[in-house]
């Protein structure tokens, strides 16, 4: 019997009871005492374990390592040793029965406790000696062989009594009390882990450990060798010999060696991972582990593992039609290429600032005081005085240390008119030290210029370019939309590696016409009438031949000489960029759209003016009433963006730009429903979520997940081809904004691509343009694999409605479209997943 399994014993009593009780009690309960015992069984085998576990952790500590590594789990923390091994320390659980808590006495030999740590025992193996726990020389021969570690291990017998083991489970032999008498692992208070309290300090560096009641282990972590891979933190899935590259992070790695399942081709390569999955595979969803083993200049070692899955097909097995009709070209195709969208055409990332060799200027060296509530303005305003006004390029890096920091009070206002910063120049970054460690403040609301005007109050940061458009030349060839190259009447002026705009503004009624089909211009559309049809697509020179200029990105609206079609002139900066902080504001907790001035536009913190090839990450917004505007931009990135606090009248937007990237944003603001008062939402979201406004052009909104209330921005006075991707929120009619004599809302090439509802309009049928409405008008849209919510398209109004209440691959157009041009998705895109 003592053979046997305490599974097997107890479930023979399960039967056996089962016998005798079916004639006098109810079948519940006979489930309930079964249940009972299936958990006992379960509770003590696991008990077992996790207290082995704890035990052979313990003895590693105890030889004093060097940790390079540490990472949170629950309860406790898994360890990396320098020697390439991690354990894992657990603070001990109470179960329901008698554990016997071990610990190590002061001479170094294992010692154990039945009655809750008052009194101890030695742990002794047959022949009755006690048993060392420090994993060095044995005290008795200072001269002799090392002790390998082997650790304890308990276990409970079929009867129900402790077990233990000196040969890693071999032999076992029954713990024992002072007695003699066998130890019972009865109904009693335990714990699971001979750990009673395990803590690291993120400021310190210490890992700090109590054991047997009264001791501690105390040890420094080395923080300074490591390697990240971005974007690993769920299993990627990939199709057939697909190739994926991810960024990687790291410091003091010498060496590096990596272990690949058979048929995976694995490269690092200075800051990239390139991981490329097999050509064939007959298991669905096989998972696989891919290790990295590094060594440190001090010949540490690490293993970074992480796990991948592999389908059974190919990238294109399951592609839609619509993405198989722009990947093979075909006439029929409906879809822009936004690939080239974001900072330098989304083919990279942005620098490591610190790697630049920019000048850094830290306002604490020009009187910045972080935290103590005054204003910190004066510093900044004497660092820009020193780099100067109007500059293409300062190199220079203005750091804000960790803290918070004030660049608006009402006593910075002048004669009561509030002032904005401006920084007019280029290759300048604001840096902090994190976003959850760095917050530049709004401490009062900056005051409108016009009260009446709602939207009047000026932004506290401007980064810009103060000049505008110019003319060069005049357009005098066709260009169909997606292509290319233009002819010019002249190229004097225009030289390779130059960024100009590609501009028409023009009032014919026949061309407005044409730009409203199918719908009819209204007399309300002052905008349109007025100012003509305008189109504003910023374009980097790549060639010229003859009288031809090629541009770098396609052109996103088809170019007719007949209109008045002109290359201007684009002065700018470059090499922006705003960077690991928080931009705190204090937005009314009762929000409500066009309530007051101080709703709508009290707390802007940042906009970013006439630049390309410039970026915003790693940034938060707080209780901002519009969280950041990308005006008269081109090629902008802004991505790892969380806005929260107090909800408030916008997000983030991409206005009069082209080729914007607005990715991987939550907005998890707070605050009252529009349509209901009475109901406070938390995750609300702001009232315009990201999105678009007056003249942008082949904007990206990518994995941005906003609010519940809320929806994509589309803020009228002529928008057009944006892509709202894989993209997850409310979908709530009116918050696209514009007024009534700016409309429509959005003109051509509007693309929703497996967008995720999470609270639909009731309207049924869901109509793109309302003739009974001033303020709801968009052109046909093309939407992709709507799902989530249930809604009812009016498919007269659309320019296609595919797969809706589905999702379709691929997941991203985004990422497919940057893959068809560039071979792979690149690493920074990857790495933000």
């Amino acid at each position: 019997m003592k053979n046997r399994s305490i599974t097997y014993l107890l479930l023979f009593g399960i039967c056996s009871m089962l016998f005798v009780l079916q004639s006098c009690q109810e079948t519940d309960d006979l489930r309930s005492e079964i249940d009972s015992l299936k958990n006992r069984v379960q509770v003590l085998e696991e008990t077992a374990n996790q207290l082995n576990t704890s035990i052979e952790s313990l003895q590693y500590l105890l030889n004093d390592p060097v940790i390079v590594g540490i990472t949170p789990i629950e309860n406790g923390y898994t360890v990396e040793l320098s020697d390439g091994k991690s354990i894992t320390v657990m603070s001990g659980e109470n179960v329901n029965a008698l554990v016997p808590t071990l610990s190590v006495d002061n001479e170094g030999y294992w010692i154990y406790s039945t009655d809750g740590g008052t009194t101890y025992m030695p742990l002794k193996d047959a022949n009755g000696n006690k048993i060392y726990a420090i994993p060095t020389s044995k005290p008795t021969d200072p001269n002799g062989p090392s002790n390998p570690i082997q650790s304890p291990k308990l276990k409970v017998d079929a009867e129900g009594y402790w077990l233990v083991s000196y040969d890693n489970g071999k032999t076992y032999q029954y713990l024992t009390n002072n007695d003699g008498s066998k130890i019972e692992a009865i109904e009693s208070a335990g714990k699971n882990s001979i750990f009673d309290k395990v803590e690291y300090d993120t400021t310190s560096k210490k890992l700090t450990i109590i054991y047997g009641s009264d001791k501690t282990i105390e040890l420094q972590v080395i923080d300074t060798f490591y390697l990240k891979i971005k974007g690993m933190e769920n299993t990627p899935i990939f199709p057939l010999n697909e190739t994926r590259l991810y960024e990687v992070e790291q410091q003091d790695v010498t060496g590096a060696v990596i272990k690949a399942p058979q048929g995976w081709n694995v490269v690092l390569k200075d800051n990239e991972l390139s991981i490329t999955s097999p050509k064939a595979n007959d298991i669905e969803n096989k998972e696989e582990t891919i290790n990295i083993i590094i060594t440190s200049s001090k010949n540490y070692i690490r293993i970074i593992s992480f796990k991948v899955r592999l389908l059974t097909t190919g990238y294109d097995a399951n592609t839609c039609d619509v993405w198989n009709k722009f990947n093979l070209g075909q006439a029929d195709n409906v879809l822009l290429d936004f690939s080239y969208a974001g900072y330098k055409h989304g083919e990279v990332a942005p620098p490591d600032v610190w790697s630049l060799g920019y000048t850094v200027y830290n306002v604490k060296d020009y009187g910045a005081i972080p935290n103590d509530g005054k204003s910190d303005r004066e510093a900044l305003t004497k660092i820009l005085a020193k780099i100067g006004s109007k500059v293409d390029n300062a190199k220079a890096i203005i750091y804000f240390p960790k803290g918070e920091y004030i660049l608006h009070t009402a006593a910075d206002d002048v004669d009561g008119k509030s002032q904005t910063i401006q920084l007019l120049m280029g290759g300048v970054i604001l840096k902090g030290d994190g976003r959850d460690q760095t917050v530049i403040k709004m401490d009062a609301p900056n005051q409108p210029t016009n009260p009446s005007v709602m939207y009047s109050s000026p932004v506290m940061l401007e980064i810009k370019h103060n000049s505008g458009l110019s003319p060069i030349t005049e357009v005098t060839g066709n260009a169909e939309k997606g292509t290319f190259s233009v002819e010019v009447a002249s190229t004097t002026g225009i030289k390779v590696g130059d960024w100009v705009c590609l501009q028409l503004a023009d009032n014919s009624p026949e061309l407005i016409k044409a730009e409203l089909a199918p719908y009819q211009p209204t007399s309300n559309m002052t905008n349109l009438h007025e100012d003509g049809v305008q189109v504003f697509d910023y374009h980097l020179v790549a060639a010229i031949d003859g009288q031809t200029v090629t541009f770098k990105e396609p052109i996103m609206h088809a170019v007719d000489p007949q209109w008045k079609w002109t290359i201007q002139k684009y002065p700018h900066y470059e090499n922006v960029g705003v960077e690991d902080m928080t931009f705190e504001g204090k937005a009314k907790v009762d929000f409500t759209h066009h309530g007051s001035w101080e709703d709508d536009g009290a707390y802007k913190p940042i906009n970013l003016i006439r630049l390309t090839n410039s970026w915003m990450r790693r940034v938060g917004f707080r209780s901002v009433s519009e969280a950041s505007s990308i005006v008269n931009s081109s090629n902008v990135s802004v991505y790892d963006v969380v806005i929260d606090g107090n909800r408030g009248h916008a997000a983030i937007r991409s206005q009069a730009s082209s080729r914007v990237f607005i990715g991987k944003v939550t907005d998890k603001s707070n605050g009252f429903l529009i349509d209901n008062k009475n109901v406070y939402e938390q995750g609300a979201g702001q009232y315009h979520a990201c999105g678009v406004s007056k003249q942008s052009i082949g904007a990206v909104i990518w994995n941005v997940d906003w609010g519940t209330d809320g929806c994509f921005e589309s803020h009228a006075t002529q928008p057009r081809a944006t892509l709202i991707d894989r993209c997850t929120g409310g979908f709530m009619r009116f918050r696209q904004g514009g007024d009534y004599n700016q409309m429509p809302n959005h003109l051509a090439d509007l693309t929703l691509w497996n967008f995720n509802a999470k609270n639909n309009v009731a309207d049924s049928p869901f109509i793109w343009w309302d003739n009974n409405s001033l303020w709801w008008k968009f052109l046909p849209p093309i939407v992709v694999g709507y799902h989530g919510g249930s809604i009812h398209f009016d498919e007269s109004q659309m320019k296609l409605n595919e797969e809706q209440g589905n999702t379709v691959t691929p997941y991203s157009l985004y990422e497919a479209q940057l893959r068809k041009r560039l071979g792979a998705v690149p690493a920074w895109l990857n790495s933000l997943q």
